[in-house]
């Protein structure tokens, strides 16, 4: 479609905008706008096999170590992830590639004429991944939740596996003050008949996603009983708890291939597909390392945002005995800083720079942070100052740039190479 026969959207700039207008974190706690739009575009049962993956903590490494076992063995593969770091083309990938800004106006235009002017910024962005799956006849699509499960615009997609990583205590203002309440949130999105896979969680977690999966009579495999590891795999994701991400995957993947009777390439064993599918695995902002350059210094880019992730971080630092010289942190306002800050304090017995995280209305201010920290903290105008300071205080030594992938968007902005793996 040229531009000229579009009605919406000539430029993807344009497109852009508009989203921007709807509000990033603009909620609005139901599924009729979004399931009347996929009905109207005939999608809501999509003509592909679909794994939705909720969770708290490691939705997008399992989702992404889901979609490279499906890569590995040939399957064509869409997967949606979310938050983007530099552009919304981020969070929707054909085989591990983004759509061109062509492609996305012209999705972005047949959306708008099935209804989609009713749709909040994240339906509308679930809604053009699905259509751009279709599109491209993708045999499997993997839909990263955004928050929750019971409102969130992903569970309006009729799904083939629902893949359950860690639950933690994440967003409760949103999805309730108990990690039972949260567990109830995350459940509803289990359908009726349709197979539950999970791995490592809380007792309180796990009991809840019995109850419901027995009540919709949905069958719940633990993923280590659904497969067997490679012996000693190499991972394209850095840190202990990414083998935990990889054996979900791989359970989750293993129903799927039961299910539809997917085999691996021809020169190739399921050995062979798991050894490729974990190291060709990657996603920016994982215990990413990134090489120091003249305006910043040696870093370890990490999104962790939340006392579980936090610990996760600790063991991943500990496990290649890396203790950062300096730590640059920023994080919204609504997250657990009793919990957070002392994991973080000890991550470094360094100075903690902290940049304000610009245009992000819950992000916490600086000067806030810094009263919490003590005296190591300083409160910094912006992540460049910040990271001059932090690469004067190291030297030559690693620094950990942590708290809100937001805080990493930024840095990305600065250094958009590094989105891709090296």
């Amino acid at each position: 479609m040229s531009e000229t026969e579009r009605k919406h959207f000539h430029t993807y700039d344009e497109f852009e905008a508009y989203l921007q207008k709807l509000g990033l974190f603009h909620m609005d706690m139901s599924l009729d706008r979004i399931t009347t739009v996929l009905d109207e575009l005939e999608l809501r049962r999509p003509p592909y096999v679909v794994a939705h993956v909720l969770g708290t903590n490691g939705k997008g490494s399992t989702s992404t170590f889901l979609s490279s076992l499906a890569q590995a063995t040939g399957l064509n593969t869409g997967l949606y992830t979310s938050p983007h770091f530099t552009s919304p083309r981020e969070r929707i990938r054909v085989n591990g590639q983004m759509l061109d800004e062509e492609e996305w106006c012209d999705l972005a235009d047949d959306i708008m004429e099935a209804g989609g002017q009713t749709l909040t910024y994240f339906e509308f962005l679930t809604v053009l991944a699905v259509l751009a799956f279709y599109d491209y006849e993708v045999d499997l699509a993997v839909m990263e939740a955004g928050l929750g499960g019971m409102y969130d615009a992903t569970s309006a997609v009729e799904s083939d596996v629902t893949v359950y990583t860690p639950i933690a205590m994440d967003h409760q203002h949103v999805l309730g003050e108990r990690l039972e309440d949260i567990a109830r949130d995350k459940a509803a999105a289990i359908r009726r008949g349709v197979p539950v896979v999970t791995n490592v969680q809380e007792e309180i977690a796990l009991a809840v996603l019995r109850d419901v999966a027995a009540q919709k009579k949905a069958p719940l495999h633990m993923a280590a009983d659904l497969g067997t590891m490679p012996e000693s795999p190499r991972f394209g994701l850095a840190g202990p708890h990414q083998q935990e991400n990889a054996r979900l995957a791989l359970g989750a993947f293993r129903v799927l291939v039961d299910a539809h009777g997917w085999t691996p390439p021809p020169i190739m064993d399921w050995d062979d597909v798991k050894e490729l599918a974990f190291a060709d695995a990657w996603i920016a902002g994982r215990m990413q390392r990134v090489e120091a350059q003249a305006d910043h210094p040696a870093l370890i880019l990490d999104g962790a945002h939340n006392p579980h992730a936090f610990a996760a971080l600790r063991e991943a630092l500990r496990a290649e005995n890396i203790t950062p010289a300096a730590v640059i942190f920023g994080c919204m306002q609504d997250k657990e800083l009793d919990e957070m800050l002392p994991v973080l304090m000890g991550l470094s017995d360094g100075p903690i720079f902290l940049p304000p995280i610009v245009d992000n209305e819950r992000a916490m201010a600086p000067e806030a942070l810094a009263e919490r920290l003590g005296e190591r903290a300083h409160a910094c105008t912006s992540l460049g100052e910040a990271l001059r300071q932090a690469r004067k205080a190291a030297q030559e030594k690693d620094v950990l740039l942590c708290g809100s992938l937001y805080l990493l968007g930024e840095f990305f902005t600065l250094r958009p190479k590094c989105l891709e793996r090296e």
